[in-house]
């Protein structure tokens, strides 16, 4: 379905839709370029930054009702918890009316509002340790918030009785059902699933009929892509990220029973650069998971300052230092609500999710360049050969 670009005039009666004592003469609309799959607007009132307009993408997630749902239970659980004490905050939303967080326009597609904080910094790039580890409390933090209902192990041997451990069968060790995830459906279906993505990239494998033996040409950098190399490298990890996620997950509809974001990045959090408060952002992927996954993330996001698309592999390295730090002010906030099979693949974190991110791009390309915008037709090549890249350096410091 096409749907019209909304001009400023429009845009404008909408924000009024939300806060109807706003005069529309004193909105101004500015559009920004920031995130990949909704529309994102700055409206600021006579000059004055003060709310984000979003238009939701119903082509990706075409849950919007359960998205709104997954909110409500969200702010349920976070009004249990004081902000001063806990350090972060959902963003403050606007809602449309006392029945519905959104503005549903002529063409059935819902909008959002929230409150613009202008003192809170955004990082695209992780800076500093300092940084790194602020990100790493938060998102740790987060996760302790949605988890703790599910902190019930009574039935697992302590951490340090290897023996009893060994014992005990691998489904006692999975997380198990509690009412908490009951009351967020996906809104992404087999999101961070390895299952569900291999399965997609042989399906696209099989109808892909172009070269294995590709070039393009970025800049002065000639980039060589060997499909047929990758295929057999993708073949050969598979197992151990399938071997994950069959751990992390129950054995009734293979489902996940943590509670995470699910898309842990940096540029997913504000940040106070006088003080610990963070703002958690994008919560459309709140839902069943694993904790992995946002420590995963994290650690993808925070691992290099390299652009997503860099073309010289030898600017695409990780920052260990950083890494490190994220990895341990995650960690310190959730430790101990992780069970046995969380700690043991807890250094696979980093791998799963970039290997995970490596593997969608790669799909993409097989398909057509049909989920990712692409600039030239390699482009999701070249995404996807740098997080690759990554993936062995993480897997290379995982084998010691």
């Amino acid at each position: 379905m096409s749907i019209k670009k909304r001009s400023s005039s429009e845009l404008k009666h909408i924000v009024h839709s939300f806060i109807p004592e706003i005069p529309v003469n004193e909105l101004e609309v500015q559009q920004l370029g920031l995130g990949h799959i909704h529309d994102s607007y700055l409206i600021q009132q006579s000059g004055t930054p003060s709310w984000i307009l979003q238009k939701l993408n119903t082509q990706v997630f075409t849950k919007p009702e359960q998205i709104e749902k997954n909110h409500h239970a969200l702010v349920h659980l976070f009004k249990k918890e004081s902000i001063d004490t806990l350090g972060i905050q959902l963003p403050q939303v606007v809602p449309y009316s006392a029945q519905s967080l959104y503005y549903w326009d002529a063409d059935h597609q819902p909008w959002r509002l929230y409150t613009f904080y202008g003192e809170h910094i955004c990082y695209e790039y992780c800076p500093s340790l300092e940084i790194a580890r602020k990100a790493g409390k938060a998102f740790g933090r987060f996760s302790r918030v949605l988890n703790k209902a599910e902190n019930n192990h009574e039935n697992e041997p302590e951490k340090h009785d290897t023996e009893r451990v060994e014992a005990i069968p691998e489904k006692i060790l999975r997380p198990k059902t509690a009412g908490i995830t009951e009351a967020f459906k996906p809104t992404l279906d087999a999101f961070h699933s390895i299952h569900h993505r291999a399965h997609q990239h042989h399906a696209a494998r099989a109808r892909y009929h172009g070269p294995l033996q590709l070039t393009t040409k970025q800049g002065s950098h000639l980039l060589p892509f060997d499909l047929e190399a990758w295929n057999i490298t993708i073949e050969q990890y598979l197992p151990t990220l399938i071997a994950m996620e069959n751990a992390l997950t129950s054995d009734e509809g293979h489902r996940f029973n943590r509670l995470s974001h699910n898309d842990a990045k940096l540029n997913n959090l504000l940040l106070h650069p006088e003080n610990e408060h963070a703002v958690i952002l994008d919560l459309d992927t709140v839902m069943p998971g694993s904790l992995l996954f946002d420590l995963g993330d994290g650690l993808r996001s925070i691992a290099t300052s390299a652009k997503e698309d860099e073309p010289d592999l030898a600017q695409v390295r990780i920052h260990w230092e950083y890494y490190q730090q994220y990895k341990d002010a995650f960690l310190a906030e959730v430790d101990s609500m992780l069970n046995q099979n969380e700690q043991r693949y807890i250094s696979f974190a980093g791998p799963y999710m970039t290997f995970i991110m490596g593997l969608r791009f790669y799909t993409d390309f097989l398909d057509g360049n049909r989920y990712y915008s692409c600039n030239y037709p390699e482009h999701n090549l070249v995404r996807a050969r740098n997080q690759f890249h990554l993936f062995h350096q993480m897997m290379e410091k995982v084998n010691g």
